[in-house]
């Protein structure tokens, strides 16, 4: 039964304001001219951002499409690709630049059609009739799924086994037209989402098909289990291999019914088909991959983290072969001859028992498959990226587009503009073909040693105005990683980066030698050697280093260890910047003379971790990044603490960092200005640039659904949003800001002003993860496509939108069924309406800069609505917000959104320090955006489940009313919920034994899958 309330507990809610700082005068207000998406259909990722006089945008980052637009190209095509045919005979590597390939993930042939293959995306069967020159994608699978692995019955083509995630096993008997999933069996697996839900998923990794035996099957499911089916897959048993496999099994070519396989620590062997196994008489350490040879009865070879063995005696001894890593080794059945993948070499084949052996494919290290089609090798690897360049007319328009880079992974780290529009980039490879030119300084590939881990070398590159190549070089070996480049008027480049030693030096440089802090005669204790920040200066042929230096110190003994930005002052001085996030310690900025001899100056003054720098027409020098901790803003700054501020509460975590603004003077000495940029989550500044009038714009990314806005044209989609925003040279006062983004989460990487009063952005969307905690590969969102902007900047209309929040948490969050919401701005009037997809809405309340509202029952659950303020026939910005089923907020006493809930006891008094309320005991909340509901008598249930959490404990619901509460607009959810007292809870969960509630524990709510705003305090009884 639902409780009665006393109602004697009224909040008075503050008066809410315009955004901190707004400066109308000289606001404007953001419009978006075009968006233009690139980098083709496998992820891209955007490293640096540049702009010229003429209003091109120029963009350079990495990617793995295999069908980026190429316009006017240095390099056409990518320099590597995840699929590479490889014909022994004709001595001939082509890689496979079909855009279906890019996420490959295993390939499979049709033995009695060689020239078919079949190969598998995540979301994808394909199927290639021709050798791999096309590919078509099957119709027809099982929706919901992820497909792991294909195989296909050696004696008949119509019939094609898939592995897949979570449904496990799928089985074609008409060539793929139609499945029948094949689970008898395999049980499934609990796995437990990022959310805490438990789903229970079927994966099946791999499938393996006995060619002696074709109803033989072999599956390795999600737990590292081995099954076994002799019907075709009608039902499975576990074959008890002890321990894991690691996906390497192999059948004997001359006895039925006899396997080998690589398990923890040793090979073992079954002569039962699987149903028991036994070691190896002989072991090898660290077992990877096993392979008969089938022309040789009692051959076998094996391959581990150090070397190629062979055995003549089915295993009983082995004989080593190659001193060298080998990962997969495979059996050509048409003729006697052998392939391995070994490390820091690739694909070698062999006809004498690896005695001796030729490569046959490209230099590689991420091999994951060989196959044998006919007398075609495949070579599949891990998709590998290439460095693009891209440039952008001012209508959005591509004026050249490039690859550039080798057979493995090339990454671009910087770019930089030269005065004529030649463009700089710079970054790392492991490619060995990377593409150099004649007379650079570096023209092979700084390989320290052919054994160990694979290695990578920095790389410099330029393109000429039109696209082309000028040069091009390698430049140090994996010690040293470039962060940024800059270009002086005469072409000449300038890198820095962090290395940990091996830099090539000059004399007279500042530091010529390698001295890490920590190590050396009078070190006691273990060494930990850091990296040390670099600099060197190329002539403009990229032939010649001018001077090249180690930076490890400043002149207060503060350790320098990276250069992520690079600032050229026409005075020739250089500006660099260390983001501290190697030592965590906080980073720093400081200069050096033009002929890198002299550190001049620096500053440490502040827990910030810098990733852009720029330089003003007066010397000043602006730098952006993340605030690591207690950053302290000027007198005036637009924002000098978070906002809102999240009280510490157990199990909550409070304010994330937040973007900065810092103006130091041109020696560095004086901090001028310091701002605070961010809201509730986690924001940081990725680039900054000043404007022809001296304004400063910052870019870069956001979770805060409270950051900061003026005259946006948008709300946040997503997670993470990227935003732009506009302060004047004071860093007082913010001209506009907005968010950027769709529903995935989006950085800006870089927003440049274009030198005509617009902006130019480019940053990178990411893909989201699958949700499973045991989904390693996709645990992190990893960059996807590449989106480029044109913003227009207009002065800021008499009628201003600013934000529009959810009025109990004061959050941006989307607009639900029913929700009280706060519009704020400027220029409102007493008869100032707030209008919904053209749509006025009802008038709680209004004032010059406030409007509060109800959105309607029956408003739109999805998608994004239209949001403006209409004033006397004069209309605001439009702003584009999310809809959603349900957006609760819980109300704070303070209106604030955040600290003491207005919550109420039993016996109707408001919670408090001074009232707290009992464990066990009910209280009652009160909220808004709950979406659509429905009464059961004087009861509100809504359409999607609604659970409260009291120090993240569940509170078991009494029931819910929904009706007016005065102070508070139009009709408040109230709910009414037992405090959970962990003494009852014991004999769920022994671990509660003793535990007590603290004293001030936070509340939250989740209706369906939208959840509360964290901050909500609830005051406990400690008896």
């Amino acid at each position: 039964m639902y409780f009665t309330i006393q109602r004697r507990f009224f909040p008075s809610f503050l008066i809410i304001l315009a955004p901190a700082g707004l400066h109308a005068d000289s606001s404007k207000a953001p419009a978006l001219d075009w968006v233009k998406t690139l980098g083709g259909s496998g992820a891209s990722s955007v490293s640096a951002v540049a702009a010229d006089t003429q209003g091109n945008l120029y963009i350079a980052g990495s990617t793995t499409s295999l069908d980026l637009l190429t316009v006017a190209a240095a390099q056409p095509h990518a320099g590597g690709s995840p699929l590479i045919r490889i014909d022994p005979t004709a001595a001939t590597v082509q890689n496979l630049y079909s855009p279906d390939l890019t996420a490959i993930a295993n390939i499979a042939v049709d033995a009695r059609n060689p020239a078919t293959i079949y190969a598998v995306s995540p979301a994808s069967l394909l199927r290639s009739t021709d050798a791999g020159n096309t590919w078509k994608i099957l119709p027809g699978l099982p929706s919901g799924t992820n497909l792991n692995a294909v195989a296909v019955d050696p004696t008949n083509s119509s019939v094609i086994y898939l592995g897949t995630t979570p449904l496990g096993a799928f089985k074609s008997t008409d060539g793929g037209a139609t499945w029948a999933a094949i689970n008898n069996g395999i049980p499934p697996i609990p796995e437990q989402t990022l959310t805490g839900a438990i789903i229970q998923s079927l994966d099946v990794a791999l499938i393996w098909i006995d060619p002696k035996s074709p109803n033989s099957l072999f599956a390795l499911s999600g737990s590292f289990a081995l099954f076994r089916s002799g019907d075709g897959g009608r039902s499975w048993s576990v074959s008890p291999v002890p321990g894991f496999v690691y996906g390497s099994l192999a059948f004997d070519p001359f006895t039925k019914g006899t396997l080998y396989a690589g398990g923890p620590g040793y090979y073992i062997k079954s002569t039962d088909e699987g149903q028991n196994w036994i070691p190896f008489a002989a072991q090898l350490t660290e077992p990877v991959t096993i392979a008969p040879d089938p022309f040789h009865p009692g051959v076998l070879y094996a391959g581990n983290y150090s070397a190629l063995y062979r055995s003549t005696d089915s295993g009983q001894t082995w004989t080593q072969e190659i001193n060298s890593e080998t990962a997969l080794i495979v059996a050509d059945p048409n003729k006697a001859v052998m392939y391995a993948n070994l490390l820091g070499i690739g694909i070698v084949q062999s006809t004498d028992g690896f005695k001796t052996y030729s490569q046959i494919g490209p230099q590689s290290n991420q091999v994951l498959q060989i196959l044998v089609a006919g007398s075609l090798v495949f070579e599949l690897s891990a998709p590998t990226t290439d460095v693009f360049v891209t440039k952008l007319d001012n209508n959005g328009n591509i004026v050249f587009s490039t690859y550039f880079g080798g057979t493995g992974t090339d990454s671009a780290f910087g770019l930089a503009l030269g005065t004529d529009g030649s463009v700089y980039v710079t970054g790392q490879t492991d490619s060995a073909d990377f593409p150099v030119t004649k007379g650079a300084y570096l023209t092979t590939f700084p390989i320290i040693s052919s054994l160990g881990p694979p290695q990578t070398a920095s790389f410099v590159f330029k393109l000429n105005p039109n696209g082309s190549l000028a040069w091009s070089t390698y430049f140090t070996n994996f010690n040293s990683s470039p962060g940024a480049i800059a270009v002086d008027s005469a072409g000449n480049p300038y890198v820095g980066g962090g290395t940990s030693g091996g830099l090539p030096v000059t004399p007279g440089a500042y530091e010529t030698q390698f001295s890490p802090v920590g190590c050396g005669p009078g070190n006691i204790g273990p060494c930990f050697i850091p990296t040390s920040a670099f600099l060197t200066k190329f002539n403009s042929q990229g032939s010649a280093l001018i001077f090249s230096t180690y930076i490890s110190q400043d002149r207060q003994n503060n350790l320098i260890e990276n250069v992520n930005a690079i600032a050229l002052a026409p005075n020739g001085n250089i500006y660099l910047a260390d983001n501290g996030l190697e030592s965590l310690s906080g980073g720093s900025v400081y200069s050096m003379n033009a002929t890198g001899s002299a550190l001049l100056q620096s500053n440490a003054s502040q827990p910030i971790a810098v990733d852009s720098i720029a330089l003003d027409s007066a010397g000043n020098l602006y730098a952006t990044g993340t605030a690591l901790a207690h950053f302290v803003a000027t007198p005036g700054a637009f924002q000098s603490s978070p906002q809102p501020a999240i009280p510490a509460l157990p199990g909550v975590n409070g304010n994330g960092p937040n973007a900065f603004v810092l103006k130091f003077d041109s020696t560095l000495s004086k901090v001028l200005a310091a701002t605070l940029l961010g809201g509730e989550g986690s924001d940081a500044g990725q680039s900054i640039a000043i404007d022809a009038s001296g304004n400063v714009i910052v870019g870069g990314y956001t979770s805060s659904k409270a950051f900061p806005l003026g005259a946006p044209f948008q709300a946040s989609f997503s997670d993470s949003s990227g935003f732009v925003a506009g302060f004047d040279s004071s860093l007082s006062h913010l001209l506009f800001s907005t968010y950027l983004g769709d529903i995935r989460p989006f950085t800006v990487q870089g927003a440049i002003p274009d030198g005509h009063g617009n902006l130019l952005l480019a940053g990178a969307t990411q893909i989201k993860n699958s949700g499973l905690i045991s989904d390693l590969a996709n645990f992190f969102p990893v960059p996807n496509a590449v989106i480029a902007n044109k913003i227009a900047l207009s002065p800021a209309p008499a009628v201003q939108l600013d934000s529009v929040v959810n009025y109990a948490s004061q959050l941006g969050v989307p607009l639900s069924p029913g929700e009280a919401i706060a519009a704020t701005g400027s220029g409102f009037g007493p008869d100032a309406k707030l209008v919904l997809d053209g749509q006025p809405l009802p008038v709680v309340s209004a004032s010059a800069n406030t409007i509060v509202s109800v959105i309607p029952n029956n408003a739109q659950t999805s998608g994004a609505v239209r949001v403006t303020v209409s004033n006397n026939g004069i209309t605001s910005n439009p702003v584009y917000l999310p809809a959603a089923a349900a957006s609760p907020g819980i109300y704070s006493v303070d209106g604030l959104g955040v600290g003491q809930g207005y919550i109420l006891n039993a016996d109707g008094t408001p919670n408090s320090q001074s009232n707290p309320a009992a464990p066990g005991s009910p209280i009652t909340i009160f909220a808004t955006g709950v979406g659509p509901f429905s009464l059961a008598g004087t009861f509100a249930v809504t359409d999607q489940p609604v659970a409260v959490f009291v120090d993240g404990f569940y509170s078991n619901g009494i029931a819910a009313v929904m009706k007016p509460v005065p102070g508070l607009p139009g009709d408040v959810y109230q709910i009414g919920v037992y405090i959970p007292n962990p003494a009852s809870l014991v004999s769920q969960n022994p671990d509660l034994m003793g535990f007590i509630l603290p004293p001030e524990v936070s509340v939250t709510m989740s209706v369906g899958a939208a959840r509360s705003q964290n901050g909500i305090a609830l005051w406990v009884k400690q008896n």
